[in-house]
């Protein structure tokens, strides 16, 4: 168990220090250790990586609260008033705010994932193919729709994904399929380099681009220093319960968004620090300061994004459907490991998956302990210069992927989808859809190859489950609904 702790704190560590570097994230840091994972066991390795996932998610609000600079994208959000408070005289309020609320998002989202997860794996030991592929065509509706940067960019990014997932082996037949003529690709992509080089080379790429062009053009900003205004005062910055209690509503808010919006294929932790900014101030009675650095407006969004680390694990292991990127990283892990998500896992690994529930609240402890210590540490490490960090970075990269196989391949591969990566992150298009779908999209189609055996080749075998229909019928609402939403929004 020393051994399970110890990996836990080390990736709430590493969580919290990615997260709070502009250009690095827990996703990029998970995904360059997915092919150190082989050489772990099953729990210290899930605890490494859920560690890491829990970090990052607070880690992104240190360097969006200290510089105006958001960590992750998620933080976007946190820094409309978090920077605002830095400058207003109350950086440690802003921070400890952030600190408190993402780590109560965390244990209720924990908390529900430790209640449902058996019920729903329960219920889901009753779907066969036909009900399994109706899940599966909500799952990737809900991948497409809900996602920054609209509705069409997201069902392309999960095309993509779809059609990645179909090169290799035909799953029923055996016969190979769009390899182009190209002998190594019989086996399909491999799920590292493509993570890997989607995630972490293709921001690392990006950011070098940046920092060349900054460098060039010698006009880099200054991103610290207080407001002129006032100054600093330490006596009247000084964090309390009676503070805390004061963004308790908010907070709560938050923490109720993000799990629902975590549970939801897809949707992410973006889009719950948003919705849950949008709620905490209709709901506040000080609408009118958000913005300005009130506090309420940095515990929700921070309670909303950490809430989805928890709910995005439910349809994870209950269905074996990723609820999010960061999610589909480590369903990936657990894959690796020899342990299928799905309704049978906890049958199958119950162990293992009871005593993982243990350091996912460890690791919420740890994050609380870690954060509160070691802030200012945080706050200067955001500031490591970007010409030293990304080499470094992107050398790991490829020395992982190398050593998961001993491929030169792999590293092709890496580079091919770091390419792709760019690309699709120039023009906007959301990477989460495309990871998810190249996730799910074999389950999906071996799911309908399956009810169509089982229906004589019938497609109306695929409507004569009322749990089926069910799915569809939501689905199609689902788009009437999200479709009108985003138009009030435009």
């Amino acid at each position: 168990m020393s051994e399970v702790i110890i990996f836990a704190m080390f990736g709430v560590f590493l969580g919290v220090t990615v997260g709070a570097i502009p250009g690095l994230s827990g996703d990029m840091a998970i995904a360059l250790l997915l092919p150190f994972v082989y050489k772990l066991d099953p729990v210290p390795a899930l605890g490494m990586l859920i560690g890491i996932y829990k970090g990052s998610m607070f880690g992104g609000a240190i360097s969006a609260i200290s510089f105006g600079v958001p960590g992750t994208p998620a933080a976007v959000v946190t820094m409309e008033d978090g920077y605002p408070a830095k400058k207003n005289g109350y950086p440690k309020k802003a921070m400890l705010t952030a600190l408190y609320s993402s780590v109560t998002g965390d244990f209720f989202s924990t908390l529900l994932l430790i209640f449902l997860a058996l019920p729903l794996a329960s219920v889901s030991l009753q779907f066969g193919p036909v009900e399994f592929f109706a899940l599966y065509v909500f799952a990737m509706m809900m991948i497409a729709l809900l996602v920054q940067g609209g509705m069409k960019k997201g069902i392309v990014a999960a095309g993509i994904g779809l059609f990645i997932g179909c090169i290799g082996m035909d799953p029923v037949i055996g016969t190979t399929r769009l390899i182009f003529g190209i002998s190594r690709l019989r086996g399909g992509i491999p799920l590292i380099p493509l993570l890997v080089g989607i995630f972490a080379v293709s921001e690392l790429m990006i950011q070098f681009a940046k920092e060349w062009y900054r460098s060039r053009s010698k006009k880099i900003k200054e991103l610290s220093g207080l407001s002129k205004e006032g100054g600093y005062d330490p006596s009247k910055d000084i964090m309390s319960f009676k503070v805390y209690l004061s963004t308790l509503k908010a907070t709560l808010i938050g923490s109720a968004m993000g799990t629902f919006i975590g549970a939801l294929p897809g949707a992410g932790s973006s889009l719950a620090a948003y919705v849950s900014y949008g709620a905490a101030r209709r709901s506040s009675s000080h609408p009118e300061q958000f913005g300005k650095g009130i506090l309420e407006g940095v515990a929700a969004p921070e309670a909303g994004n950490s809430a989805t680390c928890g709910a995005s694990m439910i349809p994870l292991l209950t269905f074996g459907i990723p609820g999010s990127a960061t999610a589909a990283l480590i369903g990936a892990a657990l894959i690796m490991q020899g342990i299928n998500p799905g309704p049978l896992v906890f049958q199958e690994n119950t162990l293992i998956m009871f005593t993982l529930f243990v350091v996912i609240f460890y690791a919420s402890v740890m994050n609380l302990g870690f954060g509160y210590a070691l802030i200012p540490l945080y706050a200067k490490i955001a500031m490591v210069k970007p010409r030293f960090l990304f080499p470094s970075v992107f050398l790991f990269a490829l020395i992982g992927t190398y050593a998961s196989r001993n491929s030169v391949t792999d590293v092709w591969i890496l580079l091919v989808a770091g390419l792709l990566g760019v690309l699709l992150r120039k023009g906007r298009f959301p990477l989460g859809p495309l990871v998810l779908a190249f996730i799910i999209g074999p389950g999906a189609e071996k799911a309908l190859r399956q009810a169509l055996l089982i229906g004589g080749g019938e497609w109306s075998v695929l409507f004569k489950s009322p749990i089926a229909i069910g799915f569809y019928v939501i689905s199609v609402v689902s788009i009437i609904l999200l479709t009108r939403f985003q138009k009030k929004l435009a």
